[in-house]
């Protein structure tokens, strides 16, 4: 999983939330603090809905050098869990199984990613995996909101079957953004460009942990997101 770049390391953050679902950072905020954080790419990932993906485009049209805004959703379906859909524009409507939300992503040219698949109490697609590999594009070896050791198994699947990879860091908060991009060489110009990129394993996952400030953070919005 490693690749060097001649040149400049760029950084993609591909599993995000914002205030359309239950994220604490409106799409407006997401963007300001993804370009203050240097990304270059990044995909929102709101649950079940791509509201929060059609705001941030809206927005980054009236903003000097905005990152590139890849539409996404972390769609739960009904037989496998989270799955991470990233697409060209948004959608509205989409199916809730996975092997006909495969189809539909390769009619509407977007790509899936089983999100957190080994990570347990958190809508994932599991054990199961193995046996339904052709139905996602990537798998997210790390994700770096949950257990650490969790990601593990997700890695090894990744390095026996030769599955394109990704990482991202499932940022609900300010502090997580950017814990876990993944890192690419090539200069992209449209959503089609990153997905390339991804399916033909010519980017670099990053295993960041999020340190003590960030995991009060995160402690911090679960408890307020609780009680409001």
């Amino acid at each position: 999983m490693k690749r060097n770049c001649p040149d400049q390391t760029l950084r993609a953050e591909i599993h995000v939330h914002t205030t359309a679902s239950d994220g604490s950072m409106s799409p407006d905020q997401l963007i300001k603090l993804a370009k203050k954080k240097h990304l270059d790419t990044i995909a929102i990932t709101d649950h079940d809905t791509f509201r929060g993906a059609s705001l941030a485009l809206r927005i980054s049209k009236l903003m000097d050098d905005p990152p590139l805004i890849i539409p996404g959703a972390e769609i739960r379906t009904v037989d496998h869990g989270d799955i991470i859909v990233l697409c060209q524009e948004p959608h509205e409507d989409y199916p809730k199984y996975l092997d006909e939300l495969k189809d539909w992503g390769k009619e509407n040219n977007c790509i899936l990613i089983a999100a957190h698949p080994y990570h347990i109490g958190r809508h994932s697609i599991g054990k199961s995996i193995k046996e339904n590999l052709d139905l996602v594009d990537a798998i997210e070896v790390w994700n770096s909101r949950g257990v650490p050791l969790l990601n593990y198994p997700a890695i090894r699947l990744a390095e026996e079957t030769g599955k394109p990879y990704t990482s991202g860091s499932d940022a609900h908060v300010p502090r997580e953004l950017g814990t876990s991009p993944i890192l690419y060489c090539d200069d992209i110009r449209e959503p089609a460009d990153l997905f390339d990129l991804i399916t033909s394993k010519k980017i670099i996952p990053v295993f960041g942990v999020p340190g003590p400030v960030t995991l009060a953070e995160i402690v911090a919005w679960a408890i307020i997101k609780r009680l409001g």
